[in-house]
Formats: C-alpha cells, structure tokens, sequence
C-alpha cells in the first residue's frame, strides 16, 4: 500500500521553476513560480503533483493507499532551502575578534596575528573526526530548523593533510547519518598556515601535490575552492591550485574579491568557475566576464555585516546578468 502526503490549500506554493537547466538571470530571477493557492502530493517519498488545490483533489481521489493530510492554510509552502557557502564543519570559536572589530580592526591584520582562520585552524586541529562530527551535527540541526535541506561544507580549518582529511571524513560521515544533505568542497588553500608564513609556494605545492590527490582518492569532496585574496593567495597561486583541482575531477569555486579588489572574479571567469563567492570589492570588469562565463555569485550579506564592511553590489550583479545566489558563511 502507498504511503501519500498531501499538503493542501497552501496560500502561495512556490515552485521555484524554471525552464532549462541555467540558473535565472536578470529579471527571469523574479520569477519564482508561485502557485497561489496549491497544493503538493508526495507518494512513497516522491513529489508526484505539484499544481492548484482544485487539481489536486482531483489527483488524489485517483489513489490507493493511505493518505497523510496537512492543512497549510495560511501558510508558504516552499522547496528546502539550499546553503551553498558554509565552513560548517570546525572546532572553537571566535567570538572575541568582535571586540576587536569594533575596536577598528581589520579582517586581514586579525589574520596576520595569528587569529581569524588561523584561531579556528588551531582549535579543528586540536579536535577529533568524533568531536566535529557531534559540533557540526548541532549545528546542521540548526540549519533543518531554518528550512535547509542542503549545505555545501567546505574544509579549510586543517591546513595539513591530515586534518584536511579529517574535516572532510567528518563531514561524508554526517551526509549519510544526518537528514540534511552535505556536499563537500576542498579548501586546502583557506589560509597560509603558520608554518609556511616564510615559504607560502611551498605549501601551495603541498595543496596541489598532496593533498588534492588523497582528497580524490577518498572519494571526499566534489568541488575545489580558493581564498584568493590580498595577504593570502595571489591570483598565480590561485589558478594554479584551482587547475590543479580540475586535472582530479574537481570542480573549481572561489572566495574574490572580499577584502580588496584583487581580481578574484576575473580569475573564477578565466578558470571556468561554478561560483565567485563574497565579491564586496568586485570590479565592473569582473562582474562582466563572470556574466559572460555563466559564473554564479555567492554573496554573504551576513558576513560583510560581521566584518563592518558595505554588501556586495548585487543589483548591479543582477542587471549585469549574473546568477546571483545567497548564503549564510555558516
């Protein structure tokens, strides 16, 4: 016998459709595909209608089985919701950079003492693959409250092979044991760990030589991400990591453009990437060639908002004919 959900008289039904496999662009993004008045009809765990509550009734008088009926009167019934930028899996915390903030510091000058990335990387170190599998899991709880069903997870608080490796375990084991679907980003290149304050290529040569080959063996990630920023990787060093990636399968994201501008989103166009993420300082070139190569942006307002610093332009994004996504930097 089918087990049926039927999900009935919402107010607004939002399909989110589209009509190709492109993200919207442009004016087709305020076109979410709102059925007034729907309903939805999950048999045996598959959405098998979508449409107004009158069809609806008509749909579901055609089935067997027992059938589990939700009112959503007066309500918004929307997909899960998708995060595409989070650091989710990590040990510590940071809070005490706020008064530093407020006190006029800067993101980078935080990083170059030893805090910001470098704090966390210390603390994730320190941690067990068990430990960042129950912190994380709290938080993808969190998450579910909100509506999310999926998050990208990206590595980036090791900065050694090992502890890569670990934050990337962690987070494969939590795809399969948690409700919320992980997909996971290798971010080797988050920062210059201290170890390599004096020989930064070196440890690009260990992101590219050893560590993006173990990732690849173990199955552990699908996309390869860079911060390509002033005082951490240079656009060299970036294309070459992100190159790196693809010759393994991975597929190519990148922080730009966030502090300074750098030319991160001329760099994610060159290379083909699937995203930029942050562009607060992206330049009118940048954001018309990532246009041009059907790069998404990723944009942070909470994160810019945390750093004090003006949002990223993405109106302007938006006009320019950029797929524009929003995430939390979770």
């Amino acid at each position: 016998m089918s087990s049926i959900m039927y999900i009935k008289r919402a107010s607004q039904l939002i399909t989110v459709r589209g009509g190709s496999k492109e993200p919207k662009r442009a004016q087709d993004m305020s076109d979410i595909g709102i059925i007034e008045h729907g309903s939805v009809v999950v048999e045996n765990g598959m959405i098998t209608f979508v449409g107004s509550d009158v069809e609806a009734e008509r749909y579901v008088h055609t089935l067997n089985g027992h059938i589990n009926t939700i009112d959503a009167s007066g309500k918004i019934v929307t997909p899960g919701l998708i995060d595409a930028h989070t650091h989710i899996v990590f040990g510590g915390s940071r809070e005490k950079e706020l008064e530093m903030r407020l006190n006029g510091a800067k993101y980078i000058d935080i990083l170059k003492a030893g805090g910001g990335i470098l704090q966390t990387t210390t603390s994730t170190r320190e941690a067990t693959e068990e430990q960042l599998i129950q912190e994380t899991s709290k938080r993808l709880n969190r998450f579910l409250q909100y509506g999310v069903t999926t998050v990208e997870a990206k590595s980036g608080y090791g900065l050694t092979l090992e502890d890569e490796l670990k934050q990337l375990r962690a987070a494969k084991k939590l795809d399969e044991r948690h409700p919320i679907d992980i997909v996971s980003t290798f971010m080797g290149a988050h920062a210059v760990p201290v170890e390599y304050k004096e020989n930064p290529d070196e440890f690009v040569r260990l992101v590219i030589e050893e560590m993006i080959p173990r990732v690849v063996e173990e199955n552990l990630a699908e996309f390869c991400d860079v911060f390509c920023e002033e005082g951490v990787f240079t656009i060299q060093q970036s294309e070459q990591i992100l190159e790196a990636g693809k010759r393994y399968g991975l597929k190519p994201k990148i922080h730009a453009d966030e502090i300074v501008q750098f030319g991160g989103a001329e760099l994610a166009a060159k290379v083909g990437a699937v995203s930029a993420d942050h562009l607060l300082q992206a330049s009118d070139e940048g954001i018309k060639q990532m246009a041009k190569s059907g790069v998404i942006a990723v944009l942070l307002p909470g994160t810019a908002f945390f750093l004090m610093e003006k949002p990223a332009n993405a109106r302007k994004m938006i006009e320019a004919g950029v797929p524009v996504a929003l995430s939390t930097d979770r």
